[in-house]
C-alpha cells in the first residue's frame, strides 16, 4: 500500500516525512528530479492508496495537473488536496471523477511545519455523495487529530479568510499604528505596552510586528478570491512599503 505525494516543496516534503514517520510507504513526485523520493520516471506505483496534492494552488493549470495524475494512477482510493486553492477548485475536480476528492488545507509555520501539523487538528472536507467510513478511519491513522467540514468550499474559504488574510489584516493594523507613531514622534512599543494586560486577560489585543508582508502566503492568496475589500490588505502593505522607504531615507540624511 502506497501513498503518493505530488509536489515535494515545503508542504509535500512535510507530509511525506509525517506519513513515513507513521509507517506508511510513500513516494514523492516532483518536476525537479532531485526532489523525488522513491520515484523516477516510469516507476510503477504498486497498490496506491491516497494521492496527496501539494503543488502550488495558484497555478492556472492546477485542475488539469490533478486530472492527469488521477488518470495515471489506477484504483486510487482517494485524493487529498493540501494546497491553498481558489474556492470551488475541489468541486470542479470532484465533478469529473467517482473517486473521493478531499480538501484539507495545511496549517503551520514553514520553519516548524512538521511540529505544527502534528499539533493542529487536520480539517478535511468532501463533496462526495457517499464517502466511505473506512476512508475516514484510514485518514485518522495518518493525521490522528482530524475534524470534518461540511463542504470543500467552506474549507477553501476558511484557509484564505481566517488564516492567511486575517493574519495580513492584523499586520496591517500594526503597520498603520507604526506610521502614526512615527509621524507623532512617539514610541511604538510604549504605545502597545498599554494593551499587554488587556491581551493577557481577554486575548483580543494581539501586538503584531509591523513589517512589510512578504512571503508566498498572505498576498498571493488574496488573488485566489480577488475581493475588493480583502485587497485592502495589499493596498495598506504597499502604503507601508512607501512609508518605510521614505522613513529610512529621512534617517539617512
Amino acid at each position: 500500500m502506497t501513498d503518493i505525494i505530488l509536489g515535494m516543496g515545503e508542504v509535500g516534503e512535510t507530509i511525506f516525512k509525517l506519513l513515513v514517520e507513521r509507517n506508511f510507504d510513500c513516494i514523492g513526485i516532483d518536476e525537479s528530479e532531485s526532489k523525488c523520493r522513491n520515484y523516477s520516471e516510469g516507476t510503477t506505483i504498486k497498490e496506491p492508496e491516497y494521492l496527496h496534492v501539494c503543488i502550488p494552488g495558484e497555478l492556472e493549470e492546477f485542475p488539469e495537473i490533478v486530472f492527469d495524475w488521477i488518470n495515471k494512477i489506477d484504483e486510487i482510493k482517494g485524493v487529498l488536496i493540501h494546497s491553498t486553492v481558489r474556492p470551488g477548485t475541489t468541486k470542479i475536480i470532484q465533478d469529473k471523477f467517482e473517486v473521493p476528492i478531499l480538501y484539507s488545507p495545511i496549517r503551520g509555520v514553514h520553519r516548524r511545519f512538521l511540529e505544527d501539523i502534528k499539533k493542529y487538528t487536520k480539517f478535511i472536507s468532501s463533496d462526495h455523495k457517499q464517502l466511505d467510513s473506512k476512508i475516514k478511519n484510514e485518514l485518522t491513522k495518518r493525521f490522528v487529530k482530524i475534524d470534518w467540514m461540511s463542504t470543500t468550499k467552506t474549507a477553501e474559504f476558511a484557509k484564505i479568510l481566517v488564516d492567511t488574510t486575517y493574519y495580513g489584516w492584523l499586520i496591517n493594523y500594526a503597520q498603520i499604528t507604526k506610521m502614526i507613531c512615527e509621524k507623532e514622534n512617539i514610541e511604538f512599543d510604549e504605545v502597545w505596552k498599554f494593551s499587554d494586560e488587556i491581551h493577557e486577560n481577554l486575548g483580543n489585543r494581539p501586538k503584531m510586528f509591523p513589517g512589510i508582508i512578504g512571503g508566498h502566503c498572505v498576498i498571493p492568496n488574496l488573488n485566489l478570491v480577488n475581493n475588493d475589500n480583502l485587497n485592502t490588505v495589499k493596498e495598506i502593505n504597499e502604503l507601508y512599503k512607501k512609508f518605510e522607504k521614505e522613513f529610512q531615507t529621512k534617517n539617512l540624511i
